[in-house]
């Protein structure tokens, strides 16, 4: 049985649809799942698989254009005078896209510490906080930068989020391949019962799900989107090597 493993969130239920036994785990957590075998195939943070270099499906990803709605840094001070952000512990490359956000587009040079914003943000002695995922629905009461627009705005180029990754080499590449385009394009085709679904168990109006499914986030690795990639592993490197 191929072993797979996906992120909890909204964003990538469309990519797992009418697969079974998928294990869900947060980003930070899936690429130990890779590397020690217990998954052969994983929706992990982009950053992780540049940094591995690790085999991913082409085609297939977890994007967007610009305005995201589910990545967004929560500020409780003039953005020019944040000093010290609490990245998100479950996060990979939203903490990396982050620190170029505030480091490149806002040239300020803060602290980071990593919380675990999953039950209730803290504020508590920072200035700002990251939250990805389903726990950005939920109301802060704080003004916050959208992540994807941010990037938008200084690249014009789509976010890459997540991939699909495997071990290179790995035996079953060409059955993941055919078991994750079919499971995407069952996805696509079923976003308005998906939305209704997942609009139950996150308390949302199915409206937002599905807008947040279609318009916010893309599931195409194309072009574009491999451009944006590129471009955000260059800016990648340049911050581990400040």
């Amino acid at each position: 049985m191929l072993k797979i493993a996906s992120v909890p969130y909204l964003n990538g239920v469309p990519l797992i649809e009418g697969i079974e036994g998928v294990i869900l785990r947060p980003p930070s957590q899936l690429g130990e799942l890779l590397t020690t075998k217990k998954a052969a195939v994983v929706l992990v943070s982009a950053i992780e698989v540049l940094r591995h270099g690790w085999d991913y499906v082409p085609g297939i990803a977890v994007a967007s254009p610009g305005k995201t709605d589910s990545v967004r840094l929560h500020y409780k001070v003039d953005l020019a005078k944040i000093r010290r952000v609490a990245l998100d512990r479950n996060s990979r490359s939203s903490n990396t896209l982050a620190r170029i956000i505030l480091e490149r587009s806002h040239k300020l040079r803060p602290r980071y510490v990593e919380r675990d914003p999953s039950r209730s943000v803290s504020m508590k002695d920072v200035d700002a906080a990251l939250t990805i995922g389903d726990t950005s629905f939920r109301p802060v009461g704080l003004p916050f930068l959208d992540l994807g627009t941010e990037w938008r705005g200084l690249t014009g180029r789509p976010f890459v989020y997540a991939l699909w990754a495997f071990l290179p080499g790995h035996p079953l590449a060409r059955e993941m391949g055919t078991v994750l385009r079919q499971a995407k394009a069952r996805g696509l085709a079923h976003i308005g019962e998906i939305a209704a679904r997942e609009a139950k168990r996150l308390n949302l109006t199915t409206h937002f799900c599905r807008r947040y499914l279609t318009e916010y986030i893309t599931y195409d690795l194309g072009p574009a989107e491999r451009a944006g990639l590129k471009l955000f592993w260059k800016y990648a490197q340049a911050l581990e090597g400040a």
